[in-house]
């Protein structure tokens, strides 16, 4: 266990919009559920990201934190948001890591 926050941080790239803003509607109130905070919701074509090693390709980047990478594994399986996770799969394509933070 680590003592610091955890974070989820998710590389997406949308095809099917309706789809997604359901799926953003609907896991909305899961993370306030599990205290979760946006941190970034960054979209390179708006010049709000800037990729610079790596060459990858995506069309947002979004960073939550939770108080630790426990919870971001409790909020990940929950049922709550098991009901609505594959709206995200149906609709988007994504790389999505839970990391632990540093203890400040």
């Amino acid at each position: 266990m680590t003592s610091g926050p955890g974070y989820i941080v998710a590389e997406v790239t949308v095809h099917d919009a309706e789809t997604y803003d359901q799926y953003v509607e609907r896991s909305g109130p899961v993370l306030e559920k599990f205290g979760a905070r946006l941190l970034a919701h960054a979209f390179p074509a708006a010049g709000e990201l800037v990729v610079k090693e790596g060459g990858r390709t995506f069309e947002r980047l979004v960073i939550v934190q939770f108080d630790s990478l426990d919870r971001v594994t409790e909020f990940y399986h929950s049922p709550d948001y098991q009901a609505v996770i594959g709206l995200r799969h149906e609709s988007a394509e994504s790389h999505v890591y839970h990391l632990a933070g540093v203890d400040s």
